[in-house]
């Protein structure tokens, strides 16, 4: 804040605004304020940035983005599939509680699933170890968890249209394990 010289002085008397006119009520220039101009209306659905508020009004913050849960279905369908049944659990425990329960029945499919691709998986492995009659049932097995991975990846394919159709997931076939 500047101040005035006291009448009769000069601010070249003084020392004070050195090379500034001496004209008698001289105030240096200020910062121009950010007023809106006359008749200016702010554009619908605008809110002014939180702490601009003049004090004592209401303070209003920003809206919170609604999560959209196909992204959380397609993504945990997709990893499941080539990430087996890690991913269907994790996301399955974190989205239960949340409320959806269109939302949990997928993710409960999906890690069903999951866990029948895991248990055909170790049958396989069990009866390769064992020679010739093991070796066929095997092979069998091994051609059954192929086809268990290709369901997965058509269900992963449609997992979005189906949510938004409101059509339950889209499995051939499924063992309710987890609810």
């Amino acid at each position: 804040m500047t101040t005035l010289p006291p009448e009769g002085t000069t601010p070249e008397s003084t020392g004070d605004n050195a090379g500034q006119p001496s004209t008698p009520g001289y105030l240096p220039p200020q910062q121009p304020t950010q007023q809106p101009p006359a008749g200016y209306a702010p554009p619908p659905g605008y809110s002014p940035p939180p702490g601009s508020a003049p004090p004592g009004a209401p303070q209003q913050g920003y809206p919170q983005p609604v999560a959209d849960p196909v992204n959380n279905i397609t993504l945990n369908y997709w990893l499941s599939v080539f990430f087996s049944w890690i991913p269907a659990l994790i996301f399955y425990i974190i989205e239960k509680d949340k409320g959806d329960p269109r939302v949990t029945a997928f993710h409960a499919a999906n890690l069903n699933f999951s866990l029948i691709r895991v248990g055909v998986g170790v049958v396989t492995l069990i009866f390769i170890w064992i020679p010739i009659l093991g070796w066929i049932i095997g092979g069998l097995l091994g051609l059954v968890s192929l086809g268990l991975f290709i369901l997965h990846i058509v269900a992963a394919a449609s997992a979005a249209d189906d949510f938004r159709g409101g059509r339950k997931p889209n499995f051939l076939f499924n063992i309710d394990m987890v609810k």
